[in-house]
């Protein structure tokens, strides 16, 4: 016996295996898995609690914010926050900070803080040539 099948019953079986296939797909993704009792590595904080105070400063192109920073001497944590796209850095070059943070990323460093004023800079070539400076005032 042979049997002939039309066009359009093979699209309808087509399009009804692939409603099926989707609602098992959409079914599966929705919640199908419980959620974990335990928190997985990737939830943890990125970085250790801050030693000190914290002192917060961002980059983006062209600029720091703020671009004059003052802190207590002493043990400190620099969060250095990149809002811009490309890399950039904070460099305190006579205290030896270099923060380096890729666009949209946030870096930290310890330090040790001490008295005086200082010249902080982005040593991304052409970015301080563009502006990118400022000054960390030690008390």
């Amino acid at each position: 016996m042979i049997r002939t099948i039309s066009s359009n019953n093979t699209f309808r079986r087509a399009g009804a295996a692939a409603g099926v296939a989707a609602a098992v797909f959409l079914v599966g993704g929705c919640g199908g898995a419980a959620p974990s009792a335990t928190p997985k590595a990737t939830d943890a904080p990125t970085a250790a609690p801050a030693a000190g105070k914290v002192l917060e400063v961002s980059g983006a192109e062209f600029a720091f914010t703020p671009a004059a920073l003052k802190a207590p001497a002493g043990p400190t944590t620099i969060r250095f926050v990149n809002k811009g796209v490309v890399e950039h850095d904070f460099t305190v070059e006579a205290l030896k900070i270099h923060i380096t943070a890729a666009g949209g990323k946030t870096a930290e460093a310890k330090v040790d803080l001490k008295p005086g004023t200082y010249k902080s800079v982005c040593t991304v070539p052409g970015h301080l040539q563009s502006g990118m400076k400022g000054t960390l005032t030690v008390s």
